[in-house]
């Protein structure tokens, strides 16, 4: 308001058109959810040094040099500087480890690499090494940067070593030969535990120390013989004695990478692939511990194995007791064994194995089954027995909530105990990243298979399972029953050249498990004439750190057989790598098997593109996918797979090529899910029309609520906005646990500045969901656009903090600040949102919005062109420009960019407002005239009563003064 009433004060036609200019320049916070993200695949090509000593792998004192200074970079700040490490890539962005006090209190952060390219750098947060004098920096290149292998463990004493950095005093990479004399058994203050002979200067901490092997196994950090002793301290505030204090000054002192490796955040590791610390791999594979064993034992405390006259076996669960009777809910195909829909159920006879090792007889008259959905019950007898009853949980689980799968799997002639674990996706989205039609394709093991069953799948989760887990419990983080297991997404894998086919009947699991929801279940009980005895409706709370990191220890400790395989052992094997988080090791899994040549190699190739795809590395993954469809051209999922590739790679009209083969080859039975993938490939492609058949042909198929989600999304990008709310609806209406169709919902009414409905629906998305970062994102704009900062701000923060690399999050949270001049923290934002999205147009024309108030034109300008090189249609950044222009005394540029504005978005009163005062100043006072008649009429009839006002101001004193 005081830019405003200065405006209807001022008598000065040239003041008042200088000013006007603030109030053009118009903001535009991320409000849309954006996914799609490109990779560089990494090449360490320029690391392939042959060691000298191939006998003994190490390398002469050149190699070493060689290596070391493709590893170190110049750190260069506005007030410090020293040397830094490059740790490890992932597609273009590098992680570099240096000291804390080398960029401790400095602003701008330059690293110059060894081909003396100069890049700017960032620090990494939440790395939680606050503890130690160590600082992790990232950067973006597409050079090709040397990696080392990272050593995990410390090193030995008398271990040769090759310590490197930038001098100070010469300004140049130098490098130190030495030995380590001392590993402190306690580490000292800050992490320091290498003590070694090499003579390391001011500027090189931060540098790499590498091993005669060429493995990176520490930084440096303190030369020999300090002024002061104050370094040698213990964390305890403990100090050696003054003897080993002597003996420590004579060394320079660095941390262990293995030390960072413990330390750092483990999602920081999992991200860049870096290797885990010795200890991740202590968790028993065969006993769990802690709160994971105490899972564990709930599970078995309630989990059957139901034997069958066929020798085969599945698992199940017990949900009531009525005496001494109690019941099992199991899946269907377990208690009805047959490959054939059409065929009776097999006579089998079926026995309990009991939590307690003791076997009961089954009356078969006591089996349930329901048409449509592969769901059963049985019953036993236990005479003074009191088996514990399972709690069954009925929510809608979050995407990628952990979980676990229990049961009796069939292994050979055996039937072992296995709690598995992985990761869940909540109803809709796992129904849609499954790519089965309704799931009708065999899946391992005799009893998992039930081909002839939509059978109510729709829970989708990554935990590996095997045949006989089939009716098992799928549990939350709390042990309570959320699901029943029941299929696995499987292939054949037989070789007719030389008979392979491997384990469970030539069926390999290329794909996620699936299971039935509890939900479904308990609308049906009465059917079943049973009626479960525990039921809980709460979400399990979010797990801690410690227990996310404990899980992952333990998934990641799993032991993959290396012995003698076949081609299909090594294909299940790479499976298991993958759905294990252990890309490279699956990658290598895959490829032992296409090296055996089997007829099944598509096969090997298509799940090498799962890996390579898990591991970001999209274009060997479409390499791998194009040759599984080059050996086997109908083969569907390798087709869908590569079209959801190329999207990522935004490379649309090959990912329509794609997924138009799969729907042409997946004729019988048509699959939805290939039709909502069309849908999301001519949607961007903005074939609005032609997406929209697709969407359509999908609910035709399937009424499913993520269907009906994705349509009100595709009527919101056309301003269809009662179309969009009549589906947002309809997905609710199907489901009332759907966050994200809230969340867009919500989406719909801020466009329309229903501020309350909106902040209704992302309040009820995050009752839902409330790990969804993007509602925390979307309610903080209605809270900014209600003028309540410290809410917004506290949105965006919890947005962030869910998802550390949410751009939109960085840059809405840059414009609360850029609106309440905090210069610096907005600067700061965007440039980070730049760094996980730096195809942003929006950010670019926000940042240079920033520049543009601080009167650095040349930065303003930049960003802006950069904005719209991106997005040729962005109105905003011609409008900005535009404005710019005006302020450089560049008026044809000026009203070029007006024109295209007004060309892209006639209704907006701004820009007639702009074209309106350039007019003035190249004296067309007409033209000048009639936009700003057109900005007055455009401002009134859009409520903007104060704008309304300035530009009837300037008309009055534009008609004085002819």
């Amino acid at each position: 308001m005081r830019l405003i009433n200065s405006l209807l004060t001022t008598s000065n036609m040239k003041k008042t058109i200088i000013l006007i200019t603030s109030l053009l320049l118009l903001p535009y916070p991320t409000f849309a959810i954006k996914t799609s993200s490109s990779t560089v695949a990494t090449d360490n090509s320029s690391c392939e040094i042959t060691a000298e000593d191939g006998e003994s792998g190490e390398y002469s004192e050149q190699q070493l040099k060689t290596l070391a200074s493709r590893i170190t970079l110049r750190v260069i700040g506005d007030n410090n500087g020293g040397s830094g490490t490059i740790l490890a890539k992932r597609g273009n962005n590098y992680l570099v480890l240096t000291n804390s006090h080398v960029v401790r209190g400095v602003r701008s952060i330059r690293l110059q690499t060894s081909d003396g390219k100069t890049y700017t750098a960032q620090t990494v947060p939440n790395t939680n090494v606050d503890k130690f004098d160590l600082a992790l920096l990232e950067f973006q290149s597409n050079q090709n940067y040397c990696l080392l292998k990272v050593a995990n463990l410390l090193p030995n004493t008398d271990t040769p070593v090759m310590a490197a950095g930038y001098a100070a005093a010469k300004g140049e990479i130098v490098f130190r030969t030495g030995t380590i004399q001392q590993i402190s058994v306690r580490s000292l203050k800050q992490g320091y535990q290498i003590g070694y002979t090499s003579d390391i200067e001011q500027g090189m901490s931060g540098g790499a120390i590498v091993n005669s092997r060429g493995e990176l196994i520490g930084i440096n950090g303190r030369s020999a013989y300090p002024i002061l002793n104050t370094g040698y301290v213990y964390p305890d505030g403990s100090r050696p004695s003054d003897e080993e204090i002597q003996q420590m000054r004579k060394l320079s002192w660095g941390i262990p990478i293995s030390t960072f490796l413990a330390q750092v955040n483990s999602q920081i590791l999992t991200a860049y692939s870096l290797p885990l610390p010795q200890q991740a791999y202590t968790v028993p594979t065969t006993q769990l511990t802690g709160w994971l064993g105490e899972i564990e034992q709930k599970a078995k405390q309630i989990t059957v194995r139901i034997d069958s006259s066929s020798n085969e076996n599945g698992s199940g669960i017990i949900i009531a007791k009525n005496g001494d009777t109690y019941t099992v809910l199991t899946a269907a195909h377990v208690l009805c064994e047959r490959k054939d829909a059409t065929k009776p159920c097999g006579n089998n006879s079926y026995q309990i194995l009991a939590p307690d090792g003791k076997q009961y007889p089954v009356d078969k008259s006591t089996i349930k089954t329901e048409e449509g959905v592969d769901l059963g019950i049985v019953k036993f007898t236990a005479l003074n027995q009191n088996y514990q009853v399972a709690t069954l949980a009925n929510y809608n689980p979050n995407n990628f909530d952990y979980m676990f799968t229990a049961g009796y799997p069939k292994i050979g002639n055996s039937s072992p105990w296995r709690l598995t674990m992985g990761q869940i996706f909540d109803k809709e989205q796992g129904l849609l990243y499954s790519r089965q039609s309704d799931f009708q394709t065999n899946s391992s093991a005799t009893l998992q298979t039930a081909s002839f069953l939509s059978g109510g799948y729709e829970l989708v989760y990554g935990s590996i399972t095997y045949g006989g887990m089939s009716g098992g419990a799928v549990l939350d983080s709390s042990g309570r029953v959320i699901g029943i297991h029941g299929r696995a997404e499987g292939e054949q894998a037989i070789d007719e050249k030389t008979g392979d086919s491997g384990s469970s009947e030539g069926q390999v699991q290329l794909g996620f498990s699936l299971g039935i929801p509890t939900s479904t279940f308990l609308g049906l009980a009465t059917r079943f004439g049973v009626q479960p005895q525990k039921v809980e409706t709460t979400s399990a709370s979010p797990l801690n750190s410690q227990q996310v990191k404990s899980i992952q220890e333990a998934i990641l400790s799993t032991d993959i057989s290396q012995g003698n395989a076949t081609a299909s052992q090594w294909l299940e094997r790479g499976n298991q790598l993958w759905r294990l988080g252990r890309y490279s090791e699956a990658v290598t899994a895959f490829e032992a098997a296409i090296k055996l040549k089997p007829s099944f190699a598509y096969l090997a190739y298509y799940g090498k593109g799962l890996a390579l795809f898990a591991d970001e590395k999209d274009q060997e993954a479409i390499a791998a996918l194009e040759s599984a469809t080059k050996l086997k051209g109908d083969f569907v999922a390798a087709w869908q797979t590569l079209s959801v590739v190329y999207r990522e790679l935004n490379q649309p009209q090959k990912a329509l090529v794609a997924i138009e083969k799969a729907i042409q080859i997946q004729l019988q039975p048509e699959n939805p899910n290939l039709y909502n993938e069309k849908w999301r490939v001519l949607k961007d492609l903005k074939q609005y029309t032609q997406a929209q058949a697709a969407i359509n042909q999908a609910i035709n198929l399937s009424p499913r609520a993520a269907f009906y989600n994705n349509r009100g999304l595709l009527y919101s990008e056309q301003k269809k906005w009662d179309l969009a709310l009549a589906d947002f609806n309809q997905a609710i209406a199907l489901n009332p646990q759907h966050a994200l169709a809230y969340n867009n919902r919500g989406k719909l009414y801020a466009e329309q500045k229903k501020w309350e409905l909106a902040l209704a629906d992302f309040n009820q998305a995050l009752k839902v969901n409330p790990q969804l970062a993007h509602a925390y994102n979307n309610r903080g704009f209605i809270y900014k656009e209600l003028q309540k900062w410290d809410l917004a701000l506290d949105d965006y923060n919890h947005a962030l903090k869910i998802n550390p690399q949410f751009a939109d999050a960085y840059n809405n949270r840059g414009v609360l600040y850029k609106q309440q001049k905090k210069w610096d923290l907005a600067l700061a934002d965007y440039n980070q949102a730049l760094k996980f999205n730096r195809e942003d147009a929006d950010v670019y024309k926000n940042r240079g919005n920033l520049y543009h108030e601080l009167q650095k034109w040349d930065l303003a300008l930049d960003d802006y062109n950069q904005a719209l090189k991106i997005n040729p249609q962005l109105a905003l950044a011609y409008n900005n420009r535009g404005i710019l222009y005006f302020k450089l005394k560049k008026w044809d540029l000026a009203l070029a960019d007006f024109n295209q504005v007004i060309a892209l978005n006639f209704t907006l009163p701004q820009v007639y407002l702009g074209r309106g005062v350039v007019y003035i100043e190249i004296g067309e006072t007409q033209k000048a005239i009639q936009d700003l008649q057109q900005a007055a009429q455009l401002f009134y009839a859009q409520g903007m009563i104060a704008e309304y006002e300035i530009a009837m101001n300037f008309l009055k004193q534009l008609q004085s003064s002819k």
